[in-house]
């Protein structure tokens, strides 16, 4: 499983908080100096060193812009024995199950503990506050992988629901692929099918499903205008692209639709697509090869003039 970043871990709701009372109470602040407000739940079960929390989180900007979340996905973090001063860290032996807290980091103090630059996105004076709520506690590795999965099948089990009724509003006919992508099949396409291991390149538009454009291989605005070459069904791609890349053959033009769990979830490569949004891509199979073909060889300067000099046979 991926290790959690640290200082910006994911989100808590912040309506939640609200129906807990996060206006209520005073700040307090741990042997490291951070300041936080506890908001109590309900239940009883504390959380040890040890232990592996189960939490979302919201981290914000000065408490306006979103640095970073969990979304609709929960996060884990296990309880270390030591935690760092002035960090998350020093939360979690302070939380029960179901307790929420607002938490805040001043960069001017992190400045003072850790010289050196800031990155980009902040500045002097400025505030890195935490939403946070803890919905479980697991007592092992293991435990925290089945929980894992289970969220996340649950979730794409929810998107492909989503996408179906996208679908069904737009009346588009499009054929499932395996995991549960949807293809809209404009043109089949001829040739032998696109199996496991085929060599394609692609010609492809990316937009979300907000109709926001993310990247392109025809639009000359992203810079790259050559087809995109790769093996299918090597990890190599996204899954649900490349599940529905299968669905034609050469020549083929279709309209693959991708739950966010298919492509790129909740950690996408651009800021033109958000966490968990759903993506459209247009594509023409360009070509449809069994393996990779050869690259060609390029010869040295040293070794082409060598061969220019060669002697020459008399005649």
């Amino acid at each position: 499983m991926k290790s959690i970043n640290r200082m910006l871990f994911a989100i808590a709701c912040i309506s939640l908080l609200a129906m807990a009372g996060c206006n209520s109470g005073s700040y307090k602040k741990t042997a490291g100096g951070l300041p936080y407000k506890l908001i109590p739940g309900k239940d009883t079960q504390k959380i040890r060193v040890g232990d592996y929390v189960k939490f979302t989180m919201e981290i914000k900007l000065n408490d306006d812009s979103v640095l970073r979340t969990t979304g609709k996905l929960p996060a884990y973090a296990m309880v270390q024995p030591n935690p760092r001063g002035y960090d998350i860290e020093e939360m979690w032996t302070k939380l029960k199950v179901g307790d929420s807290a607002v938490i805040t980091q001043l960069m001017d103090t992190i400045m003072k503990r850790n010289p050196g630059p800031l990155p980009p996105q902040f500045k002097k004076g400025d505030r890195v506050v935490y939403y946070l709520k803890v919905l479980g506690v697991l007592k092992s590795d293991s435990l925290v992988r089945v929980e894992d999965e289970k969220a996340k099948k649950e979730l794409l089990a929810a998107e492909i629901k989503e996408v179906e009724k996208y679908l069904a509003d737009k009346k588009i006919t499009a054929v499932k692929t395996p995991s549960g992508a949807f293809v809209e099949i404009i043109n089949p396409g001829t040739g032998n099918p696109i199996d496991s291991g085929k060599y394609v390149t692609v010609y492809y538009t990316g937009t979300t499903f907000k109709g926001v454009k993310f990247d392109s291989n025809t639009d000359t605005a992203f810079h790259h205008t050559e087809p995109m070459p790769f093996v299918v069904n090597t990890g190599s791609m996204m899954k649900g692209f490349d599940e529905g890349v299968q669905m034609l053959r050469k020549g083929g033009e279709g309209r693959i639709y991708v739950p966010s769990m298919l492509g790129y979830g909740n950690q996408p490569q651009t800021p033109l697509i958000q966490p968990f949004d759903h993506l459209v891509f247009d594509i023409k199979i360009n070509e449809v090869l069994d393996k990779v073909p050869p690259q060609p060889q390029m010869m040295m300067p040293e070794a082409r003039r060598q061969k220019v000099d060669a002697p020459q046979p008399q005649k």
